[in-house]
């Protein structure tokens, strides 16, 4: 006896998961070739890249909480981003009594002569989409960020 065949839905689904685990696989590995060129630790691109989606600072608190980290770990964490010019100290620019932790010009430069390549190359795919296509992937993207947000909660 032949086992049931998958419905066309099913395949559909696993087939939109498996390219979803491609993605982040590749993401992964180019964070870590840069993590590798840049001689940085996985976690240092994790907190420029956590930076970066935070408009450029956060409290060291906040970007701990965002790593997962351990105050200890965050703070040796940033001395090492710091030691190598990446991010910098500074005054909250929304509250002058709060220290944050801000992505420096030169990291942001370096970033983004590494990843502008791929940005480029998403922009052409994403080229022959209308607007209501692109529409429906933001929402399908942003409900599978928070899917991913909520599961690791829970």
């Amino acid at each position: 006896m032949s086992s049931p065949r998958p419905t066309d839905e099913a395949r559909s689904v696993r087939e939109i998961v498996e390219l979803l685990n491609q993605l982040g696989s590749h993401m992964h590995a180019m964070g870590t070739r840069f993590a590798a060129r840049e001689s940085l630790h996985a976690t240092d691109v994790q907190a420029l890249s956590a930076l970066a989606m935070a408009g450029g600072h956060l409290g060291a608190g906040e970007l701990a909480r965002s790593l997962e980290l351990s105050s200890g770990a965050t703070t040796r964490l940033i001395d090492r981003l710091e030691r190598v010019g990446h991010v910098e100290r500074s005054t909250d620019p929304h509250d002058r009594r709060r220290r944050v932790v801000a992505i420096t010009p030169s990291a942001q430069s370096t970033a983004g002569e590494f990843f502008g390549s791929l940005a480029v190359t998403l922009e052409r795919v994403l080229a022959p989409y209308s607007l209501k296509e692109r529409e429906v992937l933001r929402r399908f993207l942003a409900e599978v960020v928070a899917a991913m947000e909520e599961h690791h909660r829970g």
